[in-house]
């Protein structure tokens, strides 16, 4: 499979200038919950109106503010974590022409500086995009900083071979400047930017763009850590062990294939598990079901119950969770720039149906002391069309479908917890289990069940309220391998589809079964099958070089 030209980086890595990390760092951000925005496209201002950007292939006019008169819907769904798109001086996409300038289509630095300063009082971090492999078309003497502005430092133009690394770590995408990240001097200077754009704004955490067009070295020298992602576990497992996270785009393929009624559950266990034996630390992996490079999840599969569904694995799964602006209101824009709408012609809607689900998974998630560990357990009971699993020693228990919301039923499952007390939060209903450990609950419309231990609306929240943001921490970083929106995965074969077994969920042949500290799997016979058929930051540990910003550049 064809891997496209841009890659991601995630949070839970880290950016390290030295050495000294803190290690509470890595715990909070596998303990957070992100929300991905295209900075231009969330709102313009208090006041938006509800008429849609004519141009989704252009800039549609959110700023900055627009973003920060909006904090209070984006936290309204729990979360505790924001992701910006590029904000440096660029053309359209990412198209980088003066690292140290800001992007005025987006406002001014201290309009971004107010942005960041209103998240951290609420709790809530901040993540920046930034690309270092490449910069925008254009006059190369314009660019910024020195030595960006000279032909020595960027490689020799060649077009891509993707068979080959050294061909993609050297050569052009898409005809743009290919830094020359091996040269000393350019090295120095990405250096020096870094630190200053990091303590500049104040950033929680990093993504990176076009990780693997640059050389593993780079990244160590650059940054300490990363992780990244791509659809084979291997190939970033590579890149988690010399940095720190990634993408799951592992994860990616069985999740959709199984939520959108075209691949099974024993799929999504086996890459779970692979995926656990794999990875130096696959609870910092940022666990995604679409986003602005992978048309809509529901261009795809327009069935907002089955949607809820693999939201549910993409919250409340191993995983950092991280959900694209939109999810919410049901946008189903097909492939870039489709899946590129604007926020406000949803006029915020906080009572959406798919708003509300994910506020009360949140919720959940909140409620286990937001998973941030690596102890997923399988709850399998023979059903092709139930996934169910447990957090946090069984205080989270989530059981999810792929029927559709034609699904009405009443639906029992051994989560070994005997007369465990639950309380479902998407219905706020309360459910027992039996003195054997089984429990009984309403499944409506096909929606997911979430339990929470505990009885009552609203189940008690283990997590503490956000700490205070540290005067001066190291971002942790992300990187993701997304694939073309093109692409699709191997349709499954006939063997794909089986249902597993009531005894055990069996890892494919290329994953070792994981061990008893990995994933664990409980299976349960009381339901018969229905007939229906379906990656620690470290800090800066030395101080940021002090310089002043070369003079801001007209376009």
């Amino acid at each position: 499979m064809k891997v496209s030209t841009s890659l991601f980086t995630f949070l839970a890595a880290a950016l390290g200038f030295s050495s000294g990390a803190q290690a509470a760092d890595a715990a909070a951000w596998k303990s957070r919950n992100i929300y991905f925005i295209l900075t231009d496209r969330i709102a313009k201002g208090p006041d938006d109106g509800t008429a849609g950007c004519g141009d989704l292939g252009q800039y549609c006019g959110g700023t900055f503010k627009g973003i920060e008169s909006k904090l209070d819907y984006i936290q309204g769904m729990g979360f505790d974590a924001i992701w910006l798109t590029p904000v440096v001086e660029s053309k359209f996409k990412s198209l980088v022409l003066d690292l140290y300038a800001i992007n005025s289509h987006y406002g001014t630095a201290d309009d971004l500086k107010s942005l960041i300063a209103a998240a951290h009082s609420r709790g809530m971090y901040m993540m920046a995009d930034i690309v270092a492999n490449h910069m925008g078309a254009g006059n190369i003497a314009e660019f910024r900083p020195e030595p960006l502005n000279q032909a020595s430092g960027y490689n020799t133009k060649c077009e891509i071979n993707y068979n080959d690394q050294n061909s993609v770590e050297n050569c052009w995408i898409a005809g743009l400047p290919d830094i020359a990240t091996k040269n000393p001097a350019v090295r120095t200077a990405l250096k020096t930017w870094i630190q200053w754009f990091v303590k500049e704004y104040s950033w929680d955490g990093l993504r990176l763009d076009t990780v693997k067009h640059v050389e593993k070295d780079f990244w160590k020298e650059f940054l300490g850590r990363l992780r990244l992602w791509d659809p084979n576990p291997e190939y970033l497992a590579d890149y988690a062990r010399n940095m720190g996270g990634v993408l799951d785009y592992g994860i990616y393929y069985p999740m959709n294939n199984f939520y959108q009624q075209k691949g099974s559950v024993g799929d999504l266990i086996a890459m779970h598990d692979r995926i656990g034996n794999t990875f130096p630390d696959a609870a910092a992996l940022g666990t995604f079901l679409d986003n602005h490079d992978n048309a809509r999840w529901l261009s795809k599969k327009g069935d907002t119950t089955l949607l809820k569904n693999c939201l549910a694995y993409v919250i409340l799964s191993r995983g950092i969770p991280i959900v694209y602006y939109g999810t919410e209101q049901a946008y189903a824009g097909g492939n870039d720039p489709a899946n590129r709408e604007d926020l406000w012609r949803s006029g915020f809607n906080t009572n959406a149906d798919v708003y509300k689900a994910i506020a009360a998974m949140s919720k959940a998630r909140k409620a286990g002391g937001g998973l941030p560990d690596n102890d997923q357990t399988h709850i399998t009971n023979g059903d092709a069309t139930m996934y169910a699993w447990s957090r946090a020693g069984g205080k989270v228990i989530a059981v999810t479908f792929n029927r559709g919301g034609a699904m009405n039923e009443k639906y029992c499952l051994d989560i070994k917890k005997p007369n465990g007390a639950y309380t479902d939060v998407m219905t706020s209903t309360a459910y027992t289990a039996d003195g054997a450990g089984k429990i009984c609950f309403q499944v409506t419309g096909g929606n997911p069940v979430i339990l929470v231990e505990g009885t009552g609306e609203t189940p008690t929240e283990s997590a503490s309220p956000p700490t205070p943001r540290p005067a001066l921490r190291a971002p942790p970083l992300l990187a993701l391998t997304p694939v073309e929106p093109t692409s699709e995965a191997p349709a499954p074969t006939s063997s794909d589809v089986a249902a597993p077994t009531s005894d055990s969920v069996s890892p494919t042949s290329e994953a070792p079964a994981p061990t008893t500290s990995q994933s664990a799997v409980q299976t349960s016979s009381d339901t018969p099958a229905p007939t229906t058929t379906q990656a620690g930051p470290v800090p800066c540990g030395r101080a940021p070089v002090k310089r002043a910003a070369p003079p801001r550049r007209k376009y």
